[in-house]
């Protein structure tokens, strides 16, 4: 039976430390390596997307491999207008400690975009040391004049928790930036809302994702659909979630794609289709997401919306189970369990079902045919054995 979750944008894997399985139990057996364990080539930096387009004079003097010192000033340029226009050519030549410098001079002569840039440096650590003080300095005066794309990062900084930056909670800086237009401070904002111990922000939460995913977020389309489906902010709406998940699912959001699938799979919000499904949970495998990689292994398994490929499901158990979903790592304790796939392993498959008793925020799985597959492994292992592995899996807890 395929499982539904309902999971935030952004997951943050538990970390365990030493791997507990040992190093045979990661690797992929009777399965060919695809295409995205390729290793991608290396993309040159660009300019950040949170600031406007360059001048194509700039594009050009930087292409032409111009440094920013002797990169041709336009006519009339001068003063803080000229270090900003050599800031940018010094950036997109990544000459780094120039851009900055030649940043901090323009901001300083009151130039947003150049405060921001100066900003975006600090915070990443371009150019010099990574600096959140003055990031939050230069961010704060281009703030002062309502920047949105400013706010928003005051936002990401507050967020961080260090009180010596003195800015205060996020949600004001968000809710600001999401006022002034920055739709991905509409997302963050509704987050915020969601999350609120009062009920009532719950409808605003729907409404800041919606303009969010109106103007074509895809993380703020896919917020709308976790608030419609979980029924926050108003009635449930599941036939209007499967709608925005499968908007975002379509603009390449992995998260979403497995939402689709699940509800496919289930016959929630629309037609039941087990061919769909599958094709929308191999989506999101093949992203990468973790959850997705098991329930799309589990299809195989089954055999529903497509042939049964009983070793393909085990080499996606396996990959959902490295990337911390405790449903697939029960999957691949069942699979080695029974050699279905894989050679048949208690010893391998222990240590998956011990890792599949907590979930990717270390939170107890209480799954009652964990514990039975658990209880199996136990009593095909000698007793040392079983001893060993479990207080190897209680040390790294």
């Amino acid at each position: 039976m395929v499982l539904r979750y309902i999971l935030p944008v952004i997951i943050v894997l538990a970390v365990l430390g030493p791997a507990l399985p040992s190093a045979e139990a990661l690797t992929l057996q009777d399965a060919p390596p695809l295409e995205d364990d390729v290793t991608p080539d290396i993309v040159a930096p660009t300019f950040p997307q949170e600031l406007i387009l360059l001048p194509e004079d700039v594009q050009n003097a930087a292409q032409a491999g111009m440094g920013a010192e002797s990169a041709e000033l336009p006519s009339g340029l001068g003063g803080a207008d000229a270090a900003w226009y050599r800031a940018q050519v010094a950036y997109v030549g990544e000459d780094w400690a120039s851009a900055r410098n030649y940043a901090e001079t323009a901001a300083a002569g009151g130039i947003i975009d150049a405060a921001l840039l100066a900003g975006i440096m600090a915070r990443n650590g371009e150019g010099g040391p990574v600096d959140l003080s003055t990031a939050a300095r230069w961010f704060t005066r281009a703030a002062d004049r309502d920047d949105p794309v400013a706010l928003y990062n005051l936002g990401l900084l507050a967020a961080l928790g260090d009180a010596s930056l003195e800015l205060g909670r996020p949600e004001p800086w968000f809710e600001r930036a999401a006022r002034a237009g920055h739709i991905p401070a509409m997302v963050a904002h509704a987050i915020a809302l969601r999350d609120s111990p009062v009920p009532q922000d719950a409808i605003a939460a729907r409404e800041w994702a919606g303009r969010a995913a109106q103007q074509g977020s895809a993380e703020g389309m896919y917020q709308l659909a976790q608030l419609l489906d979980s029924g926050q902010g108003g009635a449930r709406d599941a036939a209007g979630a499967r709608v925005w998940y499968e908007r975002a699912a379509n603009q390449n959001l992995a998260e979403a794609a497995f939402q689709v699938g699940l509800m496919s799979a289930d016959g929630e919000g629309g037609e039941q289709d087990d061919a769909t499904a599958r094709d929308w949970l191999r989506i999101a495998a093949e992203s990468g997401y973790a959850p997705a990689q098991g329930q799309y292994g589990l299809m195989m398994y089954q055999g529903r919306g497509g042939e049964t490929d009983i070793e393909l499901a085990a080499y996606w158990f396996s990959r959902g189970a490295r990337g911390g979903d405790a449903e697939s790592q029960f999957l691949y304790a069942y699979a080695l369990y029974r050699g279905e796939g894989v050679t048949q392993d208690f010893e391998l498959g222990y240590r998956w079902v011990l890792l599949a008793s907590v979930d990717y925020l270390g939170a107890p799985v209480h799954d009652s045919q964990r514990d039975r597959l658990e209880a199996a492994l136990e009593g095909a292992l000698p007793p040392d054995v079983r001893q060993r592995i479990r207080a190897e899996f209680e040390a790294l807890r």
